[in-house]
């Protein structure tokens, strides 16, 4: 695609957005008046065990079965334990499962569990416990966004639909120590989906004594690494060491604190203070000159997910009008919105999918059109939209609070849409819980929805626009796409599972039902004496592993 920064400048939108950005926040222009400290790393283990890390939000909920959001995934990895899990470098291992085996079809697998598996009461973890946990999942009066992400369970769907009863899911405990799973067809990613959050198992002592109120401090009973001893809404979250976890004599670390730190550069600040050693981000504008200070304290690498805005088409003004979808995704020039407000640090996005090594991306043909030609044709859709200069589209572009660097990209967005097509666009901010409920309730019209994938494969994305998905917030549906799907979901074949989602994302794309924006990047900042991590494309980080060398300076 020519990029808009050509010889004739950058865009007049874009350069409102980038001048925002120099003027807004006065990191990216020299940083905050804090010097980074010289750090002498040791050998040894440091004698006290204690990792401050951010999140970037504040999560939804506690609660495996219904969390949806990363901030949560990263609690939760250290509460609770699947049959799979990570380890250092994000790969699938043996988590609670010490072992299995599967039948020739692959529609059957037995699970043999740890008999040292134990919850943080020291009452072992049972295969009833998942059985359980995943019927919970799928019922419909959970209310979990995520019960269709066991569509490869036998029933899950028809559960989930209020079809069947939750006790014909495909899963059932032989005995204590033995899970049975019984799948719709092949999954090929099927160990790397047990390691999510809505497959870990759940203590029904606590859930059904307590209800809503299980996920408290005081209430909780987990299966990972650490408890959960203090939960401060909006400010921190503090763990300890769980000394029943099975693996507890290898896991360093006595307690993480999580600091919720929604301005990525406030959390900058507070490790150039030694307040914190991990950050989950960092301001992009931030990137230059935090190099500067802290070299490779600064880690970047790439990661599993996009970043874009998603139209609600079951509201004005998007419902049966697809040309103005079209030419909003059309009008946006990716190269330089990308390349000044995020400090070319991310890749331009012109599918739902991201990188995923065989599968091929439908990138659309106007992806490789001149900038004049794109702009016609988005305005000819605009006009056909029935907007015009004397009518122009008036509308809301709503995200979560998340700092000056955010709010500069989403205003330089609205002002491309300004220049080219006259839009009258507003960026209103909420809080991430508030977004996340006002999504869900179908409110409204176009709004931020990236998505990180849960496990490398088109699945994880492509659901998102399933009928009927509770993460479909913006209520598309078309029979075709869902068929491709549910066709992927019966194929043994992987080469022939990626063309049916290849041929269901260029469904979605000639449907606009979304705004592509970047594909990720991970940036976070890391003290030298943090050890037992590795960058991995889904960005999931346990603290079971993780251990502070001696240090001198923070």
């Amino acid at each position: 695609m020519t990029s808009s920064a050509s010889s004739t400048g950058v865009p007049a939108a874009l350069l409102v957005g980038a001048l925002g950005v120099l003027s807004g926040c006065g990191a990216g222009a020299g940083g905050p008046n804090i010097s980074a400290h010289v750090i002498r790393v040791g050998a040894a283990l440091a004698s006290e065990q204690v990792l401050a890390r951010t999140l970037d939000d504040a999560p939804r909920s506690l609660d495996p079965s219904l969390m949806t959001d990363v901030p949560a995934q990263h609690i939760a990895d250290d509460l609770f334990e699947g049959l799979t899990t990570l380890d250092v470098a994000g790969r699938t291992v043996a988590g609670v499962a010490s072992s299995w085996e599967s039948s020739a079809d692959g529609k059957s697998w037995v699970f043999h569990l740890r008999p040292d598996a134990r919850w943080s009461n020291g009452a072992p973890v049972t295969a009833g416990d998942f059985v359980y946990a995943w019927r919970r999942e799928v019922d419909p009066r959970t209310g979990a966004q995520y019960a269709q992400g066991l569509a490869p369970l036998q029933n899950a769907l028809a559960i989930a639909s209020g079809k069947a009863p939750p006790a014909t899911l495909g899963a059932e405990a032989l005995d204590a120590h033995t899970l049975t799973v019984h799948l719709v067809g092949p999954t090929p990613y099927l160990l790397e989906l047990l390691a999510q959050n809505y497959l870990y198992p759940e203590y029904a002592p606590t859930v059904e004594r307590y209800h809503d109120g299980w996920t408290q401090p005081e209430h909780m009973v987990g299966n990972g690494a650490f408890v959960l001893r203090e939960h401060i809404i909006g400010s921190r979250i503090t763990l300890e060491k769980n000394r029943y976890y099975w693996d507890a004599a290898h896991v360093h670390l006595q307690r993480v604190v999580y600091y919720v730190a929604p301005d990525r550069s406030v959390a900058a600040t507070r490790f150039l203070a030694g307040a914190v050693q991990w950050t989950d981000s960092y301001a992009a504008n931030q990137r230059a000159w935090l190099i500067s200070q802290l070299g490779s304290q600064v880690v970047d690498s790439p990661y599993f997910g996009t970043y874009m805005l998603a139209f609600n088409v079951e509201l004005a003004p998007f419902k049966g009008n697809r040309a103005l979808r079209e030419a909003l995704v059309l009008a946006l020039d990716r190269e330089p919105l990308v390349h000044y407000l995020r400090f070319g640090m991310y890749q331009p996005a012109y599918t739902l999918m991201p990188p995923l090594p065989n599968y091929q991306q439908p990138v659309p043909q106007w992806a490789d059109w001149s900038d004049g030609a794109r702009h016609a044709l988005a305005v000819r859709l605009y006009h056909e939209a029935g907007y015009s200069a004397t009518h122009p589209l008036r509308i809301d572009i709503d995200t979560s609070i998340q700092g000056s660097d955010e709010r500069h990209f989403f205003e330089a967005v609205a002002a491309s849409w300004h220049s080219l097509l006259g839009a009258q666009v507003h960026v209103d901010e909420r809080e991430f819980k508030v977004l996340i409920q006002d999504r869900v309730l179908g409110k409204l019209p176009l709004f931020y929805a990236s998505w990180i994938g849960d496990y490398p494969d088109p699945n994880t994305f492509m659901q998102l626009f399933h009928t009927g998905n509770g993460n479909n917030n913006g209520g598309y549906s078309n029979p075709a796409f869902d068929r491709l799907l549910d066709e992927a979901g019966e194929q043994a074949d992987n080469a022939q599972r990626y063309r049916l989602f290849e041929q269901a994302e260029r469904l979605l794309n000639q449907d606009a039902a979304y705004v592509p924006l970047y594909y990720y990047a991970t940036r976070h900042l890391v003290k030298p004496y943090v050890r037992g991590w590795q960058s991995n494309i889904t960005d999931r980080n346990l603290s079971r592993y993780m251990y502070l060398l001696e240090h001198q300076g923070s």
